[in-house]
């Protein structure tokens, strides 16, 4: 199969998983949905790690990278992520996460000292364009807050940041399942810290129904994980990174037609999401040139 069409995939994936985890959030809180999702993550990939890697050199001074970045995302930068689904639903969510990849970029660029020309301009002012259709709100679709939005913007910046951690390490260290690993084991610890607090105050609840749902898109993003490898594996970043960033058109898609009942997604969300997948193509590509 071809790197393009895994990347495909593995957007499709991540965008069934989001739809999965809104249906969810019915029944349990932002938090116990995170502390549930990044366990999965991390038996999955820890599981697959000790299959196919050499464990041995999980021990090292170079896999402190992975764990710094571990401290930000999956886990606090999903807790941010799931908050904002829960506030303002995924059709509004997933798009404002797919910019991480441009966060990515631009942090890199602000590294380099380099100057942005006037196309990575251009696809910034659609990104802004699209991020401002997407706070804007008609008189049928409900209460939620602009505020609220805030948090898919920290989820992306954290899976941004985590980005760029892991380049840094990778300099270093040649083993991404060990590094991936690493960065689960220690989101769990610092999601354990969070939710041990948040059960004492009471904030932590989850019902037998959600388990089912919280599953299925533990499943979906783990399949989706794998996907996403291979295709960098074999195929050109510059085209696979944009590829898998459009998983936020196939949770709008998705959530027109599996999530009548909970969102109302509007003609203003579709073209917000275009605007911003456009800009995020623009922005890698740019980056990666």
């Amino acid at each position: 199969m071809s790197p393009p069409l895994l990347a495909l995939l593995a957007a499709f994936g991540f965008g069934l998983a989001g739809i999965l985890l809104r249906r969810a959030l019915r029944w349990a809180t932002p938090l116990a949905a995170a502390m549930v999702s990044v366990g999965f993550t991390t038996v999955f990939v820890c599981l697959l790690a000790v299959a196919t890697a050499p464990v041995g050199r999980l021990f090292t001074w170079r896999i402190g990278p992975f764990l710094l970045a571990g401290l930000l995302a999956p886990g606090l930068a999903r807790l941010a992520f799931f908050v904002g689904v829960d506030r303002v639903g995924i059709a509004r969510a997933m798009p404002l996460v797919s910019t991480a990849p441009v966060f990515a970029v631009l942090v890199a660029i602000g590294a380099l000292g380099e100057r942005p020309s006037l196309l990575l301009l251009l696809a910034v002012a659609c990104i802004a364009v699209g991020g401002a259709l997407v706070a804007a709100r008609g008189s049928a679709e409900g209460t939620w807050r602009r505020v609220d939005l805030i948090f898919p913007i920290l989820a992306a910046l954290g899976f941004a940041l985590r980005d760029n951690i892991f380049r840094y390490g990778f300099q270093r260290y040649e083993e991404p399942l060990l590094a991936a690993a690493a960065a689960a084991v220690a989101s769990v610890a610092t999601m354990s810290v969070v939710g041990a607090l948040a059960f004492r105050a009471g904030r932590v609840s989850v019902a037998r129904p959600a388990l089912v749902f919280l599953a299925a898109s533990g499943l979906c993003e783990a399949l989706a994980y794998i996907t996403a490898l291979r295709a960098f594996r074999e195929g050109n970043v510059s085209i696979v990174s944009p590829l898998v960033s459009t998983h936020g058109l196939f949770a709008i898609a998705l959530a027109a037609v599996f999530l009548r009942d909970l969102e109302r997604v509007t003609w203003r969300l579709v073209v917000a999401t275009v605007l911003i997948v456009a800009g995020i193509l623009v922005v890698v590509r740019a980056g990666s040139g």
